[in-house]
Parts: structure tokens; sequence; C-alpha cells
């Protein structure tokens, strides 16, 4: 799987035009964006995601994102809850956001930054 498991590595990744973000908490849960570049990805397909592991995946199944310095909440389509909190000496959110921003261009809607 995608090197997630710490913030030595980029949290947005491109390769083979094919966009992932991802982060992980201390404890091992994690939250992971993958969006198809180009028609031959599926790129028609949405925005996939996934947190903790593969069963809790799908496509467009986020309706909210909440992001903070803190953490992040998420409302999935089925009204489930998910949240998940940075481990405090993460550093990246202007570089998840800006991820974020790429996945979710065309529907920057689902998402919400409190920047404070």
């Amino acid at each position: 799987m995608y090197k997630i498991m710490s913030y030595e590595h980029p949290i947005e990744i491109e390769e083979d035009d094919v966009l992932v973000i991802a982060v992980q908490d201390s404890n091992g849960n994690y939250f992971m964006w993958q969006k198809g570049l180009t028609e031959e990805v599926g790129s028609g397909d949405g925005v996939y995601f996934e947190y903790d592991d593969q069963i809790n995946g799908g496509h467009n199944i986020v309706v909210e994102c909440t992001i903070d310095r803190d953490g992040m909440h998420v409302v999935l389509a089925d009204r489930k809850m998910e949240h998940f909190y940075f481990p405090s000496d993460f550093n990246k959110y202007d570089e998840l956001k800006g991820g974020l921003l790429k996945i979710y261009k065309g529907n920057e809607d689902v998402l919400e930054f409190h920047d404070f």
C-alpha cells in the first residue's frame, strides 16, 4: 500500500495518472482519497475514499469533510461520521488542504477548512 505511515513521505502522491491523498494517526487509523486523472484510469468514477480498511471504502461516499489544524471530520453518504485526529507534530496541513482541493476540483463544496 501507499507510503502513508510516516509524515517523512508526502501526503499527496500522483502516480500513473492517479492522485492519492492519505493521512494516518498514531494509532494506525487512516483516511485515504484516490482519483483517476484520465479516462483510462477511471476519472469518470469520481473520488474513492477509504478509512482504516478497504472494506470501509467506496466511490463518492463522502458528502462532507471538515478539516482544521487538529483533525478531520467526515460525513459519509450513509450519514455515518468518521473522525481523524492529527498527531501533535502534524505539520502537513497546507499539503493536505492543497491535495484535497485537487481531489475535489469541481466539487469543492464537500470540503470545509478551518485554518485557525
